[in-house]
């Protein structure tokens, strides 16, 4: 279904650029590609745009550099790096300063979409990290019912991934899950998104918070002991949203 929505892809592999312009083409996005940071730049000025798509290695002036000069000229503008390199500090500099997500080459074109129309159609997306499948069938289904959408991790890997993608907005972590050591997952999540909202639920709540940094327990918003009682965890959530909004 063909959108309004202008994307503006920023890469010196000219293959590329045709590739995924031909891509969102498909998917209904209106996209244009430019091949330096330089361009970049003085076609956001001379023209209007929903999103930014930028390789981080170029010539010149890096996706980086490039992104922190665009965001003088178009604050608001989402955008999303890719890279064909594994997650570094330059990366990590751009998601503290504000990058929508990042991603590494090769991009899953399926994620990307999901990324890109989180970024323009909004909704908030809360993480479970938890290994009982029956709590979080019953937790994706009540926050569907509040316009919420839940999205259940299995392993480390796969919440860092997801933290480094901005693929959500608040974290639901289970301190007890065989597969997932909670302190690290979020110290590691941490350094991608030191802003993000997390809620804690553990079958021994003074254990956990004896088990968690002191810099880290401050920026914790509950600790939830099971059994849980699922009304004031949801309301804990919304209550978080509301102070941001």
């Amino acid at each position: 279904m063909k959108t309004n929505r202008r994307i503006l892809v920023v890469d010196d592999n000219i293959d590329y650029c045709e590739g995924i312009i031909d891509f969102l083409e498909m998917e209904g996005f209106d996209a244009k590609a430019v091949h330096d940071g330089f361009k970049a730049l003085e076609t956001i000025e001379e023209e209007e745009f929903d999103m930014v798509l930028m390789d981080v290695r170029m010539p010149g002036m890096d996706g980086v550099e490039t992104f922190q000069k665009l965001k003088k000229i178009s604050p608001n503008t989402p955008t999303i790096l890719m890279t064909a390199f594994a997650v570094e500090s330059r990366i990590k500099e751009a998601l503290r300063s504000g990058v929508f997500g990042a991603f590494q080459k090769p991009v899953d074109n399926e994620r990307l979409i999901c990324s890109i129309k989180k970024s323009f159609f909004g909704g908030a997306v809360i993480m479970i990290a938890d290994d009982d499948k029956e709590l979080c069938s019953y937790l994706l289904d009540r926050f569907a019912e509040i316009g919420y959408r839940g999205l259940v991790v299995r392993n480390h890997e796969t919440a860092v991934l997801g933290a480094s993608e901005k693929k959500f907005d608040f974290i639901i972590l289970n301190a007890n899950h065989k597969d997932i050591n909670a302190v690290e997952t979020y110290q590691k999540i941490r350094d991608f998104r030191p802003d993000i909202n997390v809620i804690i639920i553990t079958d021994n709540k003074k254990e956990t918070e004896n088990q968690i940094d002191q810099t880290l327990k401050k920026d914790v918003c509950a600790i939830f002991e099971k059994p849980l009682d699922i009304d004031t965890l949801i309301e804990a959530v919304q209550k978080t949203f509301d102070g941001r909004n």
